[in-house]
């Protein structure tokens, strides 16, 4: 589960507790529909075992039920994530659901499975919130796939929130201070995924690019500022400063006027919102 950064010692009085549920109604249907996308470019046949390796509250493992119309075509899918309360939740989405699916607290990086025990497997918004740009998994999801077998995984070429968030943390806070979420702009490079992946032991040949428009609504306007906020703000090597308190409600000003200037933005009905994202995606064939 793509969870915040960065050693958290002062918290404003204001910022919304990082779980597990407060993620889920951030991303809304950003992770399902990026999961979508990605499955898209894959054949998914009658018997296949899928991995979906950092599976957080599962997001993908959705997309691949949604995906599957043909009534015949039966998989199964083993959820994969440290994260217990987040799986927790995986499995009552699972029973709700009717997924053909278990979940398992397993590292991404030391995955208990043997060699050659996937058809596919897909590591949906996993890399870039890794160490060592998620190498390690990586090599893991190559040697736990059958030869032949496929692995999934993606970036963003483009988020809206970034600017957005960057724009109110230097509006209210000193000159220099670290902005959120710092260093991950190589991973809007389509090139720097296909390097990752060609790290974790892929061959560059094996390796297809692919992009894609992913759209997100979102909830209402002032209470989504207030979860990014709460969410990404303090994501730095300095965490939350003490007048990030008093600067608060211009923060979350900023954040929705320059949400609404992003590409694609468009209002809904309720004070929610459509956001547009853009998608790298890479299939690599062992």
């Amino acid at each position: 589960m793509n969870a915040p950064e960065g050693e958290v010692k002062f918290v404003p009085k204001q910022a919304l507790s990082p779980t597990p549920q407060l993620y889920d109604e951030l991303v809304s249907d950003s992770m399902e529909n990026l999961a979508k996308a990605s499955i898209g470019f894959v054949s998914i046949n009658n018997g296949s075992v899928i991995n979906d390796n950092g599976c957080g509250t599962g997001a993908a493992s959705a997309a691949i039920v949604s995906s599957i119309v043909d009534n015949s075509v039966n998989v199964t899918i083993k959820g994969t994530d440290i994260n217990e309360d987040a799986l927790k939740i995986y499995r009552k989405n699972a029973e709700d659901g009717g997924w053909p699916a278990e979940a398992i607290n397993m590292d991404s990086n030391a995955l208990k499975y043997d060699d050659d025990a996937f058809d596919i497997t897909i590591g949906n918004a996993l890399l870039f919130v890794l160490p060592d740009d998620g190498v390690g998994a990586v090599k893991e999801m190559r040697r736990t796939l059958n030869p032949g077998g496929k692995a999934i995984l993606n970036s963003w070429a483009y988020v809206p929130n970034m600017p957005t968030l960057e724009a109110a943390a230097k509006a209210t806070r000193p000159p220099g201070t670290p902005l959120p979420r710092a260093g991950l702009d190589k991973w809007s490079q389509p090139e720097f995924l296909r390097s990752v992946v060609e790290k974790g032991g892929f061959q560059k040949g094996q390796i297809t690019l692919h992009s894609a428009d992913i759209y997100v609504t979102t909830v209402e306007l002032d209470r989504y500022a207030n979860m990014l906020w709460s969410f990404i703000g303090g994501t730095t090597p300095v965490g939350w400063l003490e007048s990030d308190e008093e600067n608060w409600d211009m923060a979350i000003d900023i954040i929705k006027q320059e949400l609404k200037k992003t590409d694609g933005y468009k209002e809904l009905p309720g004070g929610r919102s459509l956001l547009k994202f853009i998608a790298n995606i890479a299939v690599a064939t062992k």
